[in-house]
């Protein structure tokens, strides 16, 4: 809940300013939007005057007479235009998904704005190219509406954003990009902690001879650590943690009969795998039989070899 409130807090910011009619009161706000919508409803093939109508029934100003249906429903009907009339600059597609998406927030329905927050960036670089600043623009803000609930969508549309940007034309660039640098690294911490919380009861799965290991220490990881990480620790180590690190190779088999890995037969105990896709066959992913994975351990099951580990290596030391 925390999470999506600070997302909320993030995008009611940005719809405010798109939509706010300050000097309205409620009653005239309410005229207004009644108004918009008779123009809409006249202009069925009007984009804008629906997109227009909807963005009215939302105003700020209509307080606890907001309408999010009829919101939608002109929101919907921009999108829909948007669809069978493409007109690429004026961003129709864009806008509208990201109205539908801010409506679908308010009417707490989370999941459908995360979904049209998606797709309101998709529309922009469909709409506009990908290295236009405006599409780059709102990856970053749209992304950064995802990034505490949905870090996993998140993540990749922010950092498209920074790389799009260094890539773009230089009259296309979105000027001192750097200083928004905090967002690409807070968009990495949340991924990484996603990340680790549906890996903290993982471990890497081997075979050999037909029969499956888990491996629970290599040179720099063990699994007091969660998985995430595990074959990028050689790359971070120092020379002089590569001088002093123990190379202990320790596996445990079904039986939670643990061993360290004797340094000649370390050979015969290696983590591979393959796949194969097929364009003729595309929803089967083939592998082969002994393949190397990643095994999702229940927690019960992984603190009771956790404890194994740890008594393994107080009785190795």
């Amino acid at each position: 809940m925390r999470k999506i409130m600070m997302m909320l807090a993030a995008v009611l910011c940005c719809w405010v300013t798109t939509v706010a009619n300050a000097q309205n009161t409620q009653e005239q706000a309410l005229k207004e939007a009644e108004k918009k919508a008779k123009l809409a409803d006249k202009n069925p093939k009007n984009g804008k005057m629906q997109l227009e109508a909807a963005y009215a029934f939302v105003n700020d100003e209509l307080g606890d007479k907001k309408e999010l249906d009829r919101a939608l429903t002109y929101a919907n009907r921009a999108y829909k235009i948007s669809q069978e009339h493409p007109a690429p600059q004026d961003t129709l597609k864009g806008l509208s998904c990201y109205a539908i998406g801010v409506i679908y927030m308010q009417k707490q329905s989370y999941e459908n704005f995360f979904d049209f927050m998606e797709m309101a960036m998709d529309g922009f670089q469909e709409e506009l190219g990908r290295y236009d600043p405006v599409t780059i623009g709102t990856k970053l803000t749209y992304g950064s509406f995802m990034m505490g609930p949905q870090p996993l969508r998140a993540f990749p549309k922010i950092q498209e954003a920074f790389n799009d940007n260094e890539n773009a034309p230089k009259d296309k660039r979105i000027e001192k990009m750097e200083e928004a640098n905090v967002l690409q690294e807070w968009a990495l911490e949340m991924l990484i902690a996603e990340q680790t919380r549906r890996f903290r009861y993982a471990l890497p799965l081997i075979f050999k001879d037909g029969k499956r290991y888990f491996v629970v220490q290599t040179k720099f990881w063990n699994m007091e650590r969660p998985l995430v990480g595990w074959q990028v620790q050689d790359e971070l180590a120092t020379d002089e943690e590569w001088e002093n690190a123990k190379d202990d190779f320790i596996l445990c088999d079904d039986q939670l009969k643990f061993f360290a890995v004797p340094e000649e037969e370390k050979d015969k105990y290696k983590f591979v795998f393959h796949f194969n896709h097929k364009v003729w066959n595309p929803r089967k992913l083939e592998g082969q039989e002994g393949d190397s994975r990643i095994f999702f351990l229940n927690p019960d099951s992984y603190n009771k070899m956790l404890e194994g580990f740890r008594a393994f290596k107080t009785n190795n030391k």
